[in-house]
Parts: structure tokens; sequence; C-alpha cells
């Protein structure tokens, strides 16, 4: 029975073509060209891609009229479907004897295998116990092996370390040695130099300058470790309550031997309690008392003269009482006044006479022009501080207080330096300040020498003062000359009396 194909445009793939083309992999065929077998038709019929006029006439008719349907076609079916089933019932026992006589051959071969091992469980355990245990050991051993390479290495690597670290220790210990060697060697070298040059100096005295470095140590100390703690708010309060009671009572004081035993009582009695309650605020206020009495210096000895002596009294009762006290004060002091190391500065030709007259301490009176003071008027103040070197040294103590830490021998020390100095235009200044306090007290205790050296500044020193261009050291000149010559006339010294004249009462 012929068949009419529903699908005009059957699609197959060779499978004898080489061809890579898709027109030769996918070719359209024309319907009537094709010879098809029964099942290939079966199959198209199923796949709605073919029409068979018997199959329809089936599906048609036979739901339409059951009776119609064809015995000889369904029985033949029927055989059919018995016929496949008694093949498939024949090949599944056919399957299932297989598969008994396989599982009976393995069940044998099972049981003989387990008749094997039971003979031989035992000794295999052993064996393989045996074995475990060797190659636990094999395994123990590496690792302790490892572990013993490990340490060594670590030991090893250590000790190359420290070793290490000990050479370079020592390189680094002898390095320091030779710098610190060479640098002292360095700094032996520019001491000695310095020496050396200090020595062919004729603008400062070796060992004054050597005294006043020691003096200013504690200046430093000062600036070092208890100045910065004025930035502590608590600090710098404490500090200021204290520092009222030292100023009001600097200022008050007059010269009088009750008046200013009862202040220094008042101040040292002060200064211990700051003491106990700050040692950094003891010192700070030791520092400041040096500083009051400097400024109460230079504001009184130049109108009253005599105040030289009270307050020389009273800072030589401080000294005794607080030795440390005379480091501040002595430190405060040559600094302020160079010239009782004695160093004029002049011998460096690298300095300008700006720089020279700033570090003799020349004050700028007029800040907003920047004006120094004159000759005259820093010859005046630095006097005062001469005058109150000179009073503290020639300071002697009443009955019952204690010695003079800072005795007359300093004032003959200084005078015999500045003497052997080449004078300047400021030194008469200084010489006749000195004299004016001290000559009396110097004559007692070095009775034969001072005589000499006021005879020798007379002389021959006093000739060789270079007179200023404006003539403003020729008064002083020639009083010192007065003064000397008074002397060696009567054989008395005029100097500033203690107690002031009736006239020059405050």
């Amino acid at each position: 029975m012929s068949i009419k194909i529903t699908n005009s445009n059957i699609y197959t793939v060779p499978t004898d073509s080489d061809s890579e083309s898709d027109y030769e992999d996918f070719k359209t065929y024309h319907p009537k060209s094709i010879l098809l077998s029964q099942e290939q038709e079966s199959k198209l019929i199923r796949l709605g891609c073919a029409y068979n006029p018997l199959e329809e006439y089936k599906r048609f008719y036979l739901h339409k009229n059951p009776k119609l349907y064809d015995q000889h076609f369904a029985s033949k079916m029927q055989r059919h479907q018995q016929k496949l089933k008694n093949e498939t019932d024949q090949i599944l026992k056919q399957q299932r004897l297989k598969q008994q006589e396989e599982f009976k051959t393995m069940k044998a071969m099972l049981s003989e295998i387990n008749l094997l091992s039971s003979k031989d469980d035992t000794d295999d355990d052993k064996a393989f116990e045996k074995e475990l245990q060797k190659q636990r050991k094999l395994v123990d051993d590496a690792i302790a092996l490892d572990k013993k390479k490990s340490e060594n290495a670590t030991a090893e690597a250590k000790a190359k370390a420290e070793a290490k670290a000990e050479k370079e220790r020592k390189d680094q210990e002898e390095k320091a040695k030779k710098e610190q060697q060479a640098k002292e060697e360095k700094e032996k070298k520019a001491q000695a130099l310095e020496k050396q040059k200090l020595a062919q100096s004729s603008a400062v005295s070796p060992q004054g300058l050597e005294e006043y470095r020691k003096y200013y140590e504690k200046i430093e100390y000062y600036q070092t470790t208890i100045r910065p703690k004025l930035q502590e708010d608590v600090f710098r309060k404490q500090c200021f309550e204290h520092k009222r009671l030292s100023k009001r009572t600097v200022s008050q004081l007059r010269q009088n031997h009750d008046v200013i035993v009862e202040k220094y009582k008042v101040a040292v009695d002060h200064l211990f309690k700051i003491k106990q309650q700050s040692p950094e605020a003891f010192e700070y206020m030791l520092n400041h008392l040096a500083k009051i009495i400097l400024a109460q210096v230079k504001q009184e000895v130049h109108a009253t003269p005599h105040a030289a002596y009270f307050l020389a009294r009273f800072s030589y009762l401080v000294c005794s009482a607080i030795p440390d006290f005379l480091q501040y004060l002595m430190g405060r002091l040559l600094k302020r006044c160079p010239y009782l190391i004695p160093q004029y500065h002049d011998d460096d030709s690298s300095l300008s006479q700006e720089e020279i007259k700033a570090k003799l301490r020349y004050t700028i009176k007029n800040k907003e022009k920047n004006i120094l003071e004159t000759f005259l008027e820093h010859a005046t103040g630095q006097k005062c501080y001469v005058m109150f070197y000179g009073a503290l040294c020639q300071t002697l103590p009443d009955p019952g207080q204690p010695e003079n830490p800072f005795p007359i021998k300093h004032a003959w020390i200084w005078l015999a330096r500045i003497c052997n100095m080449p004078p300047r235009e400021i030194t008469p200044i200084f010489v006749l300040g000195l004299l004016e306090v001290a000559a009396i007290r110097l004559v007692q205790v070095y009775p034969n020498q001072a005589p000499k050296v006021f005879r020798l500044i007379r002389d021959t020193i006093s000739s060789l003062y270079p007179v200023c261009s404006n003539k403003d050291n020729v008064a002083d000149i020639t009083r010192l000359n007065m003064f000397l010559d008074k002397y060696f006339k009567t054989g008395k010294l005029e100097c500033v009396p203690e107690e002031p004249l009736p006239s020059t009462n405050r």
C-alpha cells in the first residue's frame, strides 16, 4: 500500500558523504523519489510525517463502528504479542539460570578464600603487626632525626647569630671607644689650644674664666632642668606665689644690721619651707632671689653707693645658710658683668663692635630705634656690680654669725688680674669702684702687698689708661689718682661709708 507524504521536505543525514558543505550534509529530497521500507513507513506514520489510507481508515471507522474491526488483524496482533512475551520469558529464564550459576561459582570461590584466609590470619596479623612496628620505628627514627637536625640547625644559627651580634657589639664598642678617644683628644687639643689662646690673650683672664664656668654650671642646670617646668600650670602658679615675698623682702632692706638679719631670716625660712614642698621650686627661687638682688644693686648703688654694703651683707648671710645660692649669685653676677672675670671680648677680630658690646652686656635703651646705652651709662651700671662684688668680699660677720663664704681674697685676686691686663678705657672706673668699698679691708688683710699695688696703679698703670674720644673716663681717672694720692699723703682711705652721711639719708 502506498503512503502519502504530508511533509514535503524530509531531511536526512547521508552517512556516506565526506563533504563539509551544509548543502551536501543537509539535502532536501522530493517525496516521489523516496523508497521506504515497511519499518520506515510505520515510523513516519507514527511521527505524523506520512499518510496511510489503511491506517487512516482503521482509526476513523474503528471508533465509529467497532464491529468492522479486522478480526484477522487482531488475532495476528495477539499471536505476535504472545510470541514476544514467550521470547521475553525465555530470555529472562536463561538470564536467571546464568545468574544462578555465576552465584554458585562465586559462592564456592568465596568459601575457598575464607578457608584459606582462616588458616593464615594469625600469621598475617603477627607479620602485619611486626611490619607496622617496624614502619612506626622507621617513622619515629626519621622524625627524631629531623628534629635533631632542626635543633642542631637552630642552635647553629643561634650560635652564629650570637657570635655575629657579639662581634657587632664589640665592633661598635671599639668604634665608639675610638670615637670617644678621638673626641676626647679633639677636646683636649681644643682645650689646650683655647688655654694657649687664652694665655696669650690680653682680653681675658683664663683663671677667671674657669671660675666663671664653674659658677655658671648651676645656671645651666636651672635652664635645662628647672626652667622647662614653668610650662606646667601648677608649678608656675606655685613659683609665682613665692616670688612676691622674696621681692618684697629685698626691697625692704636698709643699712641696719638688725633689719638685715630680720629680713634674712624671713627669706631663708621661706626658702626652706619651699624646699620641703618642692626641691624644683626651691631651685627656682634661689635663681630668682639672685636676679632680684642684682636688679636691686643696679637700681640703688648708683644713686646711693652705701647700698652695696647692706645688699652684700644680706647676700652673705643667705650664702652662708644656703651654699647653692652662692653659685646662683656669682653665676648671675659674672654673666651680667663680664669685667669681673675680667673679659673684654675685644681680641676676636671676627666680632663687630655691636657684637662685642652685646657680649659686654650693653643694654638697649631704645628698643624701637635699637639704640644702645652710651659708654658712660654702661660703665656706670657695670660699676654698681663691681662695687657690690667688692662689698660682698669685704663683709665681716657680726658676733655669732657664720664666716663669709666669699672673703676678701676674691677682691684681691680680681684687682691683681685686671692690673695684669692691658688697660682699657673702662678699666679705671672699675678699679675706683672696687677701691671705694674694699680698699680698707684690703689693707687690713694685705698690709704689705696692698700699698704696693696701690702705688703700682698710681705711678705706672694710671698713666696707661686710654682716654675716651669724648673724655667720658677722664673724671674717673682723676678721682682714682686723687683717692690714691690722699692715701699716700695721709695714710687714710676715704672709702664709701657704710652708714650714709646725714645729707644723703633717704
